[in-house]
């Protein structure tokens, strides 16, 4: 598994690696193997280690990983949900210089940011505030590292009607610092200038493409569908947007798991992520309405590298029903996003809340489990776990 700061988790396999001792070992080491899900994380298994040489003053190590997965440091053997304490919804996590940051739809509606050096464990951790002005409800941002900068996409309403929400793009003031300040630099959109909310962004065969939520024009208040456009930088878009899917059936009849059964009026395609698994690329979406205990994850996807985006054709869908759902114990589980841990495991980090608890957006908390993947390369999501139920730690970083 590797990941880039802000950017759509992908996987690489191999079992060789070569660090360089002066700047890797043992907490600069980001291993590449592949790692069976029943493996405690936090054991050693190291096949072969070996000096083999010293080429220019630094010390070479070859570390031989069957199957296995380094010691991090993690002593902890188990962390429980939610991680965060507090109301807060569509958690946003990346991994940067070995430190996990969680960037949620806060409820002052600004933009602030939790870091942990525990993917599993924001508990006590204060955020540091990057962005705010009177009267703003920004809802999901995402911090995305692009061509040397950060960069913070999140929905803000610029009028009088829900229609008005529209995506801002704000810009980090140090690309050292995801924690310093934000500059609002205004909305990035296509010429239509429609909804458009819980934008990400697709890197894809050297280009950069848009995705988001949005609605098929101002006067149609209910229905959200998935869009995309190529991106001609951080802040600009060319042409214009494509649907590649939609809450109905061709034949125009819902499909119902993704419509809201308390409002049956919404039809619900947002909160869409990239997820990549070899040259697999996967858009993971939420469905039905976010305030239903029915809020759940649906999985489009290109198969393949040289395909287009931009065509709706490209993109398959499994529209059967969700590929991760509440049970008994969860519910409301939706709007994830996915980061890997130390020892390179994918974890997915999602919001919901407890089983019969109050629905709406008043439960919501941030939770996080490990999965592994199908056969066909899909992603094999857990069963969500209920409130501290006690699940195998995440390994971190030995500091």
């Amino acid at each position: 598994m590797v990941e880039k700061p802000g950017c759509a988790l992908t996987t690489e396999k191999t079992k060789w690696n070569k660090w360089s001792l002066d700047n890797a070992w043992p907490h600069k080491i980001r291993p590449y193997t592949s790692i069976p899900s029943s493996l405690p994380r936090t054991s050693l298994f190291v096949m072969a280690i070996s000096l083999l040489a010293t080429v220019g003053g630094t010390l070479l190590l070859h570390a031989w990983f069957s199957d296995a997965i380094p010691f991090h440091g993690r002593q902890d053997a188990t962390y429980v949900n939610p991680i965060l304490d507090g109301n807060y919804a569509d958690p946003w996590m990346f991994q940067f210089n070995e430190t996990w940051y969680l960037m949620p739809t806060m409820p002052d509606g600004g933009v602030s940011i939790f870091k942990s050096d525990h993917l599993d464990n924001f508990h006590g951790i204060a955020s540091t505030k990057l962005w705010t002005q009177d009267h703003s409800n920004l809802w999901a941002p995402e911090m995305h590292f692009i061509d040397g900068n950060w960069y913070v996409y999140g929905a803000l309403q610029d009028g009088d009607l829900d229609s008005d929400r529209r995506t801002h793009v704000l810009l980090g003031s140090d690309p050292n610092d995801p924690t310093a300040g934000l500059t609002d630099l205004g909305v990035i959109t296509t010429p239509d200038t429609n909804y458009a909310i819980d934008s990400t962004i697709l890197d894809y065969n050297d280009k950069k493409y848009f995705i988001w939520s949005g609605k098929e024009s101002p006067e149609t208040d209910t229905v959200q569908y998935l869009y995309i456009a190529e991106m001609a930088n951080a802040t600009h878009l060319l042409g214009e947007r494509v649907m590649i899917h939609s809450p109905y059936w061709p034949d125009g009849s819902r499909k119902e798991w993704q419509w809201s059964p308390s409002n049956t009026a919404y039809g619900v395609n947002e909160g869409p992520e990239v997820l990549k698994n070899g040259d697999q690329t996967f858009v993971i979406y939420s469905a039905c309405g976010s305030w239903d205990d029915c809020y759940s994850l649906g999985i489009i996807g290109l198969n393949g590298t040289n395909l287009d985006p931009l065509d709706p054709t490209s993109w398959w869908a499994k529209d059967d029903g969700p590929i991760f759902q509440g049970n008994n114990k969860t519910v409301g589980t939706g709007h994830a996003s996915f980061t890997t841990d130390a020892a390179n495991v994918p974890f997915i980090v999602y919001h919901g809340w407890d089983y019969g608890a109050p629905a709406g957006w008043g439960s919501r908390e941030v939770r996080t489990q490990s999965f592994d993947w199908n056969p066909d390369g899909t992603p094999r999501f857990p069963e969500p776990a209920g409130r501290d139920e006690e699940l195998p730690a995440a390994a971190s970083y030995v500091r």
